[in-house]
Order: structure tokens, then sequence, then C-alpha cells
């Protein structure tokens, strides 16, 4: 049998003659063809869907030294916080296992105190510009209001954060390294915290604990809580607060960690006065 179609678009007839089979998928494709700008040619394919692609942008600094913030988030801003917000509660997402850290030589030390050289304390600004000489021009640069409470702490306009001052400012690098400021003015702000949650040999403490590290190697002065968010859980080492994960047993039983401390990895450290979640994961 020879079976006959027509398919017709912007006054054109097209004819074609061939087997019922085919004369059938002529009909799907002329139900579509009605209005069409320009007529299809022979075996050409379509397709219906169409793809918008959005991009998100973040907050960078304008200066290799991060002597210029983004704007100053208030109650006019859309939202109290930006893209990419880091807190400091132990969360419930899977985290990979950082390889243990191989202490370099020129690494920058961690410690309760401070950077490096630098101290809680001190000028903000000459803290950055320190950091940025080892690890180049900061990814973000934010500074926050935060409004005094009537029982004297600092919360964000949306209630979400509590700091140390009115305003804050978080600086952070491709390493994972945050560095926090605070002060009642821009102009004036001093050096309060840092956070740390990439994988480097160049950020560690004067004993070579950094992220990776086991629990196993310092047991003499590494303290683990025994409950915590699943897998995960914090701890202490010498002043610095630690987040870590275990590989095998979770965090569950009140009197000890059963995970064997080879299997429990550092894979955040801070210390200082940071930005901190009012809502906690668990």
């Amino acid at each position: 049998m020879i079976g006959r179609r027509v398919c017709e678009s912007d006054g054109v007839k097209f004819s074609r003659y061939t087997s019922i089979a085919i004369a059938a998928l002529l009909a799907i494709a002329c139900a579509s063809c009605g209005g069409s700008d320009v007529p299809l040619a022979e075996g050409e394919a379509t397709s219906a869907t169409s793809t918008t692609v959005v991009e998100a942008s973040t907050p960078t600094t304008s200066s290799p030294l991060a002597t210029e913030t983004s704007e100053i988030e208030d109650d006019s801003a859309n939202a109290s916080d930006r893209t990419g917000e880091r807190t400091q509660i132990v969360t419930t997402t899977t985290t990979p296992v950082p390889p243990v850290p191989v202490v370099d030589d020129e690494a920058l030390i961690l410690s309760r105190y401070g950077v490096g050289d630098h101290r809680f304390g001190d000028d903000a600004d000459d803290v950055i510009s320190l950091v940025s000489e080892v690890f180049g021009i900061p990814e973000s640069d934010t500074m926050r209001r935060f409004t005094e409470s009537e029982s004297g702490e600092f919360i964000d306009r949306n209630g979400d954060y509590l700091f140390i001052d009115v305003l804050g400012r978080e600086t952070c690098f491709g390493v994972g390294l945050c560095v926090e400021s605070a002060g009642e003015s821009s102009d004036e702000m001093v050096f309060t915290g840092w956070t740390h949650r990439g994988s480097t040999s160049e950020l560690v403490t004067d004993e070579g604990l950094g992220v990776g590290s086991r629990w196993s190697g310092y047991r003499s002065a590494m303290t683990v809580e025994p409950v915590g968010c699943g897998m995960y859980s914090t701890g202490m080492f010498r002043g610095v607060r630690l987040e870590v994960r275990s590989t095998t047993d979770s965090f569950t039983n009140e009197d000890a960690v059963t995970a064997d401390p080879e299997d429990v990895v550092v894979i955040a450290l801070s210390a200082g006065d940071v930005r901190t979640s009012l809502h906690p994961a668990c």
C-alpha cells in the first residue's frame, strides 16, 4: 500500500509518498509544523525543550590585600547572609575524609592566640595582608551588621547568627581559611578569630595538627565529645576547637567514643571569636 500525506507551512505545500509506517510518523510531524517559520529539511531533527543556564555569583574583593570590603549588610538588605554561608556547628552533610597533612616547613601556624605572628586584637587589615601574601587574593570579603539585643548580645537582623560587636568582617581564602574581624566602625576593626576547613599542609598548629589529622596521633592533648551529630562531633586541642568525623562508629554513646582513634579525623579547626549559628543542626 502507498499512503499520501500533506503538511502545509507558511503557504507552502509538501508531499511525500512513502510506506504506511513512515506516513504515520509524518502525521505526527505535521501536527507540529503548523506555524513554523522555516520548513524542516528532510531528515532534520527538532527538540521541543530548551535549557536556560543561570550562573550564581559570590562576592569577591577588588583589592589584592582585601582593604576594600563588600557593602555593609543592614536592614535594607534582602538577606542577612550571603551565598555560601559558613557555620561553626557540625552538620550531617557527608564530608570527604581529608588526607593526613604532611607538615610544611613554611606552614602558617594556627593557634588559640591567632595566626602566624598575629594575635587576636591586632589590626584586621594587617592580618588580612599577611595571609594574602601567602595565599593570594581572598575569595570573599564580607561585612555584616549586628544589632545589640536587650541581653547585650549582638544578633543579625534575621536572628540566625551571634557575634561580639556591631560590625563583623569575614575574609575567606581559597585554602579554606576564614579570618574574622570585629569593630564599631569599618575603619577600626580588629582580628578576633579564624576558622580553617580546607585540606592543606600549609596551615597547621605548632604541633602539626591540621585538617586530616587523626585522633590517634594526638591522644595526649586532644579530646573528642562522645555525643555529636551522627558520624560527626566536636573536640579540643590546646585551646583550638575541632570538628571531627568518624569513618566507622557514630558518636551516640554518652559514656565514651566507641570509634577507634585511628578512625576519627579532624575536618575543621577554629579559635577566637567567630560568628556562630543560633540554630544548631542537631
